[in-house]
Protein backbone atom coordinates (compact mmCIF):
# COMPACT_ATOMS: atom_id res chain seq x y z
CA UNK A 1 0.00 0.00 0.00
CA UNK A 2 1.29 3.33 -1.16
CA UNK A 3 0.65 6.46 1.27
CA UNK A 4 1.26 9.78 0.76
CA UNK A 5 3.12 11.52 3.85
CA UNK A 6 2.80 15.22 4.67
CA UNK A 7 5.89 17.10 2.94
CA UNK A 8 7.18 18.14 6.43
CA UNK A 9 7.53 14.34 7.60
CA UNK A 10 10.43 13.80 5.08
CA UNK A 11 12.73 16.53 6.84
CA UNK A 12 16.22 15.30 7.14
CA UNK A 13 17.98 15.66 10.61
CA UNK A 14 19.76 13.37 13.37
CA UNK A 15 17.19 14.31 16.08
CA UNK A 16 14.49 12.52 14.08
CA UNK A 17 16.11 9.49 12.94
CA UNK A 18 17.60 9.14 16.87
CA UNK A 19 13.62 8.97 17.50
CA UNK A 20 13.35 6.21 15.24
CA UNK A 21 16.17 4.12 16.18
CA UNK A 22 14.88 4.54 20.06
CA UNK A 23 11.39 3.36 19.14
CA UNK A 24 12.90 0.35 17.22
CA UNK A 25 14.36 -0.80 20.44
CA UNK A 26 18.30 0.26 19.45
CA UNK A 27 20.18 0.62 22.74
CA UNK A 28 22.10 3.80 23.39
CA UNK A 29 25.63 3.24 22.51
CA UNK A 30 24.42 2.05 19.08
CA UNK A 31 22.18 4.58 18.50
CA UNK A 32 25.38 7.10 19.44
CA UNK A 33 27.33 5.21 17.16
CA UNK A 34 24.83 5.40 14.33
CA UNK A 35 24.32 9.36 14.07
CA UNK A 36 28.27 10.76 15.40
CA UNK A 37 29.57 12.67 13.41
CA UNK A 38 32.42 10.63 10.71
CA UNK A 39 29.06 7.69 10.40
CA UNK A 40 26.07 8.38 9.26
CA UNK A 41 26.24 11.87 8.60
CA UNK A 42 29.75 12.30 8.02
CA UNK A 43 28.91 13.75 4.32
CA UNK A 44 25.69 14.55 4.85
CA UNK A 45 27.21 16.83 7.35
CA UNK A 46 25.06 19.76 9.00
CA UNK A 47 25.04 22.37 6.58
CA UNK A 48 27.27 25.26 7.08
CA UNK A 49 26.10 29.23 8.09
CA UNK A 50 24.76 30.68 4.76
CA UNK A 51 24.04 27.44 3.29
CA UNK A 52 20.65 27.46 1.73
CA UNK A 53 17.85 25.08 4.02
CA UNK A 54 16.19 22.48 2.01
CA UNK A 55 13.02 23.70 0.30
CA UNK A 56 9.65 21.76 1.39
CA UNK A 57 10.41 18.63 -0.66
CA UNK A 58 7.90 17.25 -2.86
CA UNK A 59 4.96 14.85 -1.33
CA UNK A 60 6.87 11.34 -2.39
CA UNK A 61 4.97 7.94 -1.77
CA UNK A 62 5.90 6.16 1.73
CA UNK A 63 7.54 2.78 0.82
CA UNK A 64 7.55 -0.11 2.95
CA UNK A 65 10.83 -1.41 2.99
CA UNK A 66 11.21 -5.09 2.98
CA UNK A 67 14.97 -4.88 4.10
CA UNK A 68 16.27 -6.04 7.87
CA UNK A 69 18.21 -2.91 9.11
CA UNK A 70 21.67 -3.78 10.66
CA UNK A 71 23.19 -1.21 13.06
CA UNK A 72 26.69 -1.14 13.73
CA UNK A 73 29.13 -2.42 16.17
CA UNK A 74 31.27 -0.80 18.25
CA UNK A 75 34.10 -2.62 17.39
CA UNK A 76 34.59 -2.18 13.11
CA UNK A 77 35.76 -5.90 12.55
CA UNK A 78 32.18 -6.70 14.32
CA UNK A 79 30.68 -4.23 11.96
CA UNK A 80 32.05 -6.03 9.20
CA UNK A 81 31.41 -9.52 10.02
CA UNK A 82 27.75 -9.00 10.34
CA UNK A 83 27.88 -7.53 7.34
CA UNK A 84 29.37 -10.70 5.73
CA UNK A 85 33.16 -8.89 4.98
CA UNK A 86 36.40 -10.69 6.36
CA UNK A 87 38.96 -8.21 5.48
CA UNK A 88 40.77 -5.47 7.76
CA UNK A 89 38.91 -2.34 6.03
CA UNK A 90 39.65 1.27 7.58
CA UNK A 91 36.96 1.99 10.05
CA UNK A 92 35.64 5.53 8.83
CA UNK A 93 32.82 5.28 12.17
CA UNK A 94 29.65 3.52 11.49
CA UNK A 95 29.25 1.58 8.54
CA UNK A 96 31.95 3.39 6.47
CA UNK A 97 35.04 1.66 5.57
CA UNK A 98 37.75 2.44 3.51
CA UNK A 99 40.08 0.10 0.77
CA UNK A 100 43.57 -0.57 2.24
CA UNK A 101 45.68 0.20 -0.78
CA UNK A 102 47.35 -3.50 -0.39
CA UNK A 103 44.32 -5.00 -1.21
CA UNK A 104 43.81 -3.15 -4.35
CA UNK A 105 45.65 -5.55 -7.52
CA UNK A 106 44.49 -5.31 -9.96
CA UNK A 107 42.17 -3.19 -12.15
CA UNK A 108 38.87 -4.36 -10.17
CA UNK A 109 38.55 -4.35 -6.23
CA UNK A 110 37.15 -7.27 -4.89
CA UNK A 111 33.85 -7.29 -3.78
CA UNK A 112 35.21 -8.39 -0.28
CA UNK A 113 37.45 -5.16 0.13
CA UNK A 114 35.37 -2.51 -2.04
CA UNK A 115 34.87 0.63 0.34
CA UNK A 116 31.60 0.69 1.75
CA UNK A 117 29.87 3.55 2.75
CA UNK A 118 26.51 4.11 4.01
CA UNK A 119 24.51 6.96 5.62
CA UNK A 120 22.86 5.43 8.52
CA UNK A 121 22.76 1.47 9.42
CA UNK A 122 23.34 -1.09 6.65
CA UNK A 123 20.30 -3.49 5.31
CA UNK A 124 19.70 -6.97 4.13
CA UNK A 125 17.44 -8.66 2.53
CA UNK A 126 16.57 -11.65 3.60
CA UNK A 127 13.49 -12.25 1.66
CA UNK A 128 14.15 -12.03 -2.00
CA UNK A 129 10.16 -12.88 -2.99
CA UNK A 130 9.64 -9.49 -1.09
CA UNK A 131 11.71 -7.04 -2.83
CA UNK A 132 9.95 -4.94 -4.97
CA UNK A 133 11.06 -1.77 -6.99
CA UNK A 134 7.78 0.83 -6.92
CA UNK A 135 7.87 3.28 -10.18
CA UNK A 136 5.56 5.71 -10.00
CA UNK A 137 4.86 9.58 -10.22
CA UNK A 138 4.37 11.39 -13.45
CA UNK A 139 4.58 8.45 -15.86
CA UNK A 140 1.66 6.80 -17.78
CA UNK A 141 1.83 3.40 -16.20
CA UNK A 142 3.10 2.59 -12.40
CA UNK A 143 4.80 -0.38 -11.87
CA UNK A 144 5.66 -2.42 -9.18
CA UNK A 145 8.52 -4.54 -10.28
CA UNK A 146 10.55 -7.99 -8.33
CA UNK A 147 13.57 -9.47 -8.80
CA UNK A 148 12.23 -11.57 -11.43
CA UNK A 149 11.02 -8.93 -13.78
CA UNK A 150 14.50 -7.01 -13.30
CA UNK A 151 16.32 -10.44 -14.02
CA UNK A 152 14.36 -10.62 -17.15
CA UNK A 153 14.72 -7.04 -18.89
CA UNK A 154 17.48 -6.51 -20.94
CA UNK A 155 21.09 -6.62 -19.20
CA UNK A 156 24.58 -5.03 -19.98
CA UNK A 157 27.75 -5.01 -18.46
CA UNK A 158 30.89 -2.50 -18.51
CA UNK A 159 33.42 -1.22 -15.64
CA UNK A 160 33.42 1.61 -14.17
CA UNK A 161 34.75 3.41 -10.56
CA UNK A 162 32.74 4.29 -7.92
CA UNK A 163 33.97 7.39 -5.42
CA UNK A 164 32.75 8.88 -2.67
CA UNK A 165 32.17 12.49 -3.49
CA UNK A 166 34.25 13.04 0.18
CA UNK A 167 36.96 10.67 -0.72
CA UNK A 168 40.04 12.88 -0.69
CA UNK A 169 38.91 15.06 2.15
CA UNK A 170 41.35 14.30 4.64
CA UNK A 171 43.98 15.85 2.60
CA UNK A 172 42.17 19.50 2.71
CA UNK A 173 44.02 22.12 4.48
CA UNK A 174 42.07 23.50 6.39
CA UNK A 175 40.41 20.87 7.52
CA UNK A 176 36.75 20.20 6.31
CA UNK A 177 33.61 18.80 7.38
CA UNK A 178 33.29 15.06 7.75
CA UNK A 179 34.99 12.00 7.86
CA UNK A 180 38.84 12.12 6.45
CA UNK A 181 38.87 9.71 3.65
CA UNK A 182 41.85 10.00 1.78
CA UNK A 183 42.45 7.60 -1.11
CA UNK A 184 40.40 4.72 0.35
CA UNK A 185 36.51 5.65 -0.63
CA UNK A 186 36.92 4.68 -4.43
CA UNK A 187 37.52 1.76 -6.03
CA UNK A 188 36.77 0.09 -10.00
CA UNK A 189 34.37 -2.70 -10.75
CA UNK A 190 32.30 -4.95 -13.22
CA UNK A 191 28.97 -3.82 -12.86
CA UNK A 192 25.87 -5.56 -14.31
CA UNK A 193 22.29 -4.65 -14.38
CA UNK A 194 19.09 -3.15 -16.15
CA UNK A 195 19.93 0.34 -17.68
CA UNK A 196 17.53 3.05 -15.97
CA UNK A 197 15.88 3.98 -19.06
CA UNK A 198 14.58 0.61 -19.79
CA UNK A 199 12.48 0.57 -16.80
CA UNK A 200 11.27 4.14 -17.09
CA UNK A 201 10.43 3.05 -21.11
CA UNK A 202 7.99 0.67 -19.45
CA UNK A 203 6.26 3.32 -17.08
CA UNK A 204 6.20 5.59 -20.09
CA UNK A 205 7.80 8.86 -18.38
CA UNK A 206 5.37 11.91 -19.80
CA UNK A 207 6.16 15.18 -21.21
CA UNK A 208 7.92 17.50 -18.47
CA UNK A 209 9.80 15.33 -16.34
CA UNK A 210 12.48 17.08 -14.64
CA UNK A 211 13.82 14.89 -12.07
CA UNK A 212 13.45 10.97 -10.87
CA UNK A 213 13.99 10.31 -7.26
CA UNK A 214 15.37 6.90 -6.05
CA UNK A 215 14.36 5.85 -2.16
CA UNK A 216 16.36 3.71 -0.38
CA UNK A 217 15.48 1.14 1.66
CA UNK A 218 17.81 1.88 4.64
CA UNK A 219 15.59 5.41 6.07
CA UNK A 220 13.26 6.61 4.42
CA UNK A 221 15.01 10.01 4.01
CA UNK A 222 17.17 8.46 1.93
CA UNK A 223 16.25 10.00 -1.25
CA UNK A 224 18.12 11.61 -4.07
CA UNK A 225 16.89 13.63 -7.02
CA UNK A 226 18.37 12.63 -10.36
CA UNK A 227 17.86 14.80 -13.86
CA UNK A 228 15.85 13.26 -15.96
CA UNK A 229 18.52 13.52 -18.91
CA UNK A 230 21.01 11.65 -16.76
CA UNK A 231 18.46 8.99 -15.68
CA UNK A 232 17.53 8.36 -19.42
CA UNK A 233 21.46 8.19 -20.24
CA UNK A 234 22.74 4.87 -21.64
CA UNK A 235 25.00 3.71 -18.64
CA UNK A 236 22.60 4.67 -15.39
CA UNK A 237 21.68 1.31 -14.38
CA UNK A 238 19.82 -0.56 -11.81
CA UNK A 239 22.98 -3.00 -10.40
CA UNK A 240 22.28 -6.74 -9.60
CA UNK A 241 25.49 -7.93 -10.15
CA UNK A 242 29.22 -6.62 -9.10
CA UNK A 243 32.42 -8.35 -10.25
CA UNK A 244 30.27 -11.20 -11.63
CA UNK A 245 28.42 -12.08 -8.17
CA UNK A 246 25.19 -11.17 -6.80
CA UNK A 247 25.38 -7.48 -5.83
CA UNK A 248 26.49 -7.80 -2.03
CA UNK A 249 24.02 -6.85 0.91
CA UNK A 250 26.42 -3.89 1.61
CA UNK A 251 26.99 -2.57 -1.15
CA UNK A 252 23.39 -2.09 -2.04
CA UNK A 253 22.33 -5.58 -2.93
CA UNK A 254 20.64 -7.19 -4.34
CA UNK A 255 19.72 -3.86 -6.34
CA UNK A 256 21.35 -0.44 -6.43
CA UNK A 257 21.27 2.85 -8.70
CA UNK A 258 24.16 3.31 -10.18
CA UNK A 259 25.23 6.60 -12.30
CA UNK A 260 29.27 6.00 -13.58
CA UNK A 261 31.62 9.15 -13.07
CA UNK A 262 29.13 10.35 -10.32
CA UNK A 263 29.89 11.52 -7.05
CA UNK A 264 28.50 8.08 -5.08
CA UNK A 265 25.76 9.77 -3.46
CA UNK A 266 23.91 9.41 -6.67
CA UNK A 267 23.86 5.93 -6.81
CA UNK A 268 21.66 4.90 -3.91
CA UNK A 269 21.98 1.82 -2.53
CA UNK A 270 18.87 -0.71 -1.52
CA UNK A 271 16.98 0.76 -3.87
CA UNK A 272 13.02 -0.01 -3.37
CA UNK A 273 11.64 3.27 -5.00
CA UNK A 274 11.69 5.48 -8.39
CA UNK A 275 9.51 8.28 -8.63
CA UNK A 276 9.30 10.72 -11.78
CA UNK A 277 8.73 14.72 -10.89
CA UNK A 278 7.76 17.38 -12.93
CA UNK A 279 9.48 20.12 -10.53
CA UNK A 280 13.06 20.28 -9.30
CA UNK A 281 13.35 17.71 -6.43
CA UNK A 282 14.83 19.91 -3.41
CA UNK A 283 15.13 17.36 -0.87
CA UNK A 284 18.06 17.34 1.69
CA UNK A 285 20.40 15.36 -0.24
CA UNK A 286 20.40 17.61 -3.23
CA UNK A 287 19.98 20.76 -1.89
CA UNK A 288 21.30 20.88 1.76
CA UNK A 289 24.37 18.75 1.36
CA UNK A 290 25.93 17.72 -1.53
CA UNK A 291 26.62 20.92 -2.70
CA UNK A 292 29.93 22.86 -2.70
CA UNK A 293 30.01 25.77 -0.52
CA UNK A 294 33.05 27.92 -0.33
CA UNK A 295 34.88 29.68 2.73
CA UNK A 296 32.42 33.16 2.19
CA UNK A 297 29.63 30.57 2.71
CA UNK A 298 28.40 30.51 -1.51
CA UNK A 299 27.03 27.90 -3.10
CA UNK A 300 29.04 27.55 -5.92
CA UNK A 301 27.81 24.24 -7.56
CA UNK A 302 25.77 20.65 -6.74
CA UNK A 303 28.21 18.02 -6.85
CA UNK A 304 27.65 15.56 -9.92
CA UNK A 305 30.23 14.11 -11.91
CA UNK A 306 33.58 13.50 -10.09
CA UNK A 307 36.92 15.47 -11.27
CA UNK A 308 39.81 14.08 -13.08
CA UNK A 309 42.27 12.72 -10.00
CA UNK A 310 45.01 10.41 -9.73
CA UNK A 311 47.19 8.86 -6.69
CA UNK A 312 50.22 6.47 -6.44
CA UNK A 313 49.78 2.97 -4.56
CA UNK A 314 53.30 1.79 -4.93
CA UNK A 315 55.42 2.84 -2.97
CA UNK A 316 53.46 4.03 -0.23
CA UNK A 317 53.76 7.38 1.85
CA UNK A 318 56.65 7.84 4.00
CA UNK A 319 58.60 4.55 3.01
CA UNK A 320 61.74 4.04 2.70
CA UNK A 321 62.93 2.37 -0.82
CA UNK A 322 66.60 1.09 -1.88
CA UNK A 323 68.17 2.76 -4.81
CA UNK A 324 68.30 1.47 -8.39
CA UNK A 325 65.05 0.65 -10.20
CA UNK A 326 61.88 1.64 -8.83
CA UNK A 327 57.96 0.59 -10.13
CA UNK A 328 55.56 3.44 -9.34
CA UNK A 329 52.21 2.01 -9.72
CA UNK A 330 48.87 3.79 -9.15
CA UNK A 331 45.61 4.61 -10.71
CA UNK A 332 43.80 7.38 -12.43
CA UNK A 333 40.01 7.99 -13.03
CA UNK A 334 37.86 10.92 -14.31
CA UNK A 335 34.17 11.73 -14.05
CA UNK A 336 34.23 13.42 -17.35
CA UNK A 337 35.80 11.15 -19.73
CA UNK A 338 38.61 8.31 -20.09
CA UNK A 339 42.35 8.95 -18.94
CA UNK A 340 44.32 10.21 -21.94
CA UNK A 341 47.58 10.17 -19.71
CA UNK A 342 49.55 9.99 -16.55
CA UNK A 343 52.75 12.30 -15.70
CA UNK A 344 54.81 11.69 -12.91
CA UNK A 345 57.63 13.59 -11.03
CA UNK A 346 60.43 11.64 -9.05
CA UNK A 347 61.80 14.96 -8.41
CA UNK A 348 58.80 17.47 -5.97
CA UNK A 349 57.12 18.41 -9.19
CA UNK A 350 60.42 19.87 -11.08
CA UNK A 351 60.25 17.89 -14.05
CA UNK A 352 57.57 15.34 -15.06
CA UNK A 353 57.83 12.00 -17.40
CA UNK A 354 55.18 10.27 -18.70
CA UNK A 355 54.01 7.26 -17.14
CA UNK A 356 52.27 3.98 -18.86
CA UNK A 357 48.68 3.44 -18.64
CA UNK A 358 48.74 -0.66 -18.29
CA UNK A 359 45.30 -1.17 -17.86
CA UNK A 360 41.48 0.53 -18.27
CA UNK A 361 38.14 -0.34 -19.75
CA UNK A 362 36.63 2.57 -21.41
CA UNK A 363 34.97 5.95 -20.41
CA UNK A 364 34.58 5.68 -16.88
CA UNK A 365 36.89 2.91 -15.68
CA UNK A 366 39.94 3.98 -13.76
CA UNK A 367 43.49 3.72 -15.40
CA UNK A 368 46.37 1.69 -14.04
CA UNK A 369 49.96 3.53 -14.42
CA UNK A 370 52.92 2.37 -13.99
CA UNK A 371 56.59 4.60 -14.27
CA UNK A 372 60.47 3.06 -13.69
CA UNK A 373 62.16 5.08 -11.71
CA UNK A 374 65.65 5.07 -11.65
CA UNK A 375 66.26 6.18 -7.51
CA UNK A 376 69.08 8.24 -6.48
CA UNK A 377 69.76 8.25 -2.19
CA UNK A 378 67.97 10.89 -0.61
CA UNK A 379 64.89 11.88 0.01
CA UNK A 380 62.21 13.38 -2.94
CA UNK A 381 58.75 13.71 -3.69
CA UNK A 382 56.75 11.72 -5.64
CA UNK A 383 54.08 13.05 -7.43
CA UNK A 384 51.33 11.86 -10.44
CA UNK A 385 49.54 14.31 -12.67
CA UNK A 386 46.08 12.56 -15.08
CA UNK A 387 44.65 14.22 -17.93
CA UNK A 388 41.50 12.74 -19.22
CA UNK A 389 40.28 12.78 -22.88
CA UNK A 390 38.58 16.08 -22.41
CA UNK A 391 42.09 17.99 -21.66
CA UNK A 392 41.29 17.90 -18.87
CA UNK A 393 44.13 17.83 -15.97
CA UNK A 394 44.39 17.83 -12.09
CA UNK A 395 45.38 21.04 -10.69
CA UNK A 396 48.14 21.60 -8.44
CA UNK A 397 45.20 23.21 -5.19
CA UNK A 398 42.13 21.72 -5.10
CA UNK A 399 39.54 24.32 -4.65
CA UNK A 400 38.11 24.01 -0.74
CA UNK A 401 35.47 23.54 -0.01
CA UNK A 402 33.00 23.41 3.92
CA UNK A 403 32.01 19.94 3.29
CA UNK A 404 34.99 18.78 2.15
CA UNK A 405 33.79 17.68 -1.61
CA UNK A 406 35.60 16.63 -4.72
CA UNK A 407 39.71 16.87 -3.86
CA UNK A 408 41.66 16.46 -6.57
CA UNK A 409 44.48 18.16 -6.20
CA UNK A 410 48.00 16.66 -7.22
CA UNK A 411 49.15 14.83 -4.66
CA UNK A 412 52.73 14.06 -3.44
CA UNK A 413 54.31 11.14 -1.58
CA UNK A 414 57.07 11.46 0.36
CA UNK A 415 60.02 8.99 -0.35
CA UNK A 416 63.17 8.18 1.32
CA UNK A 417 66.12 6.40 -0.99
CA UNK A 418 68.75 4.35 1.06
CA UNK A 419 71.74 3.55 -0.82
Amino acid sequence: MVVATEPNSLKYDRRTLIKRLAAAGFAAPVIASIVADGAWAQDAATPTAGSPKAASPVALPELTSPFTIIPPNDDPAKSLESVGVDQPLIAHGGFNFGTPPDLVTGLDVDNNAFFIRSHGPSAQLDDPSKYTLAVGGHVDTPLHLTLDDLRGMPMRTYQSFLECSGNGRGFFNPAAKGGQWRNDAIGNAEWTGVPLHVVLDRAGVKDGAIDVVSQGGDFKEMQRGLPIDVAMGVDTMLILQMNGEELPAPHGGPVRLFVPGWGGIASTKWIIGLTVLDTTFQGDFNVGNYIVINAQNEVLRPVREMPVSSAIWTPAYDTEVKAGQVPITGYAWSGLGAIAKVEISTDNGVTWAGATITDSSGEHSWARFEYQWDAKPGPTGLLTRATDDRATSQPGVAQWNQLGYQYNAVQRVMINVSA
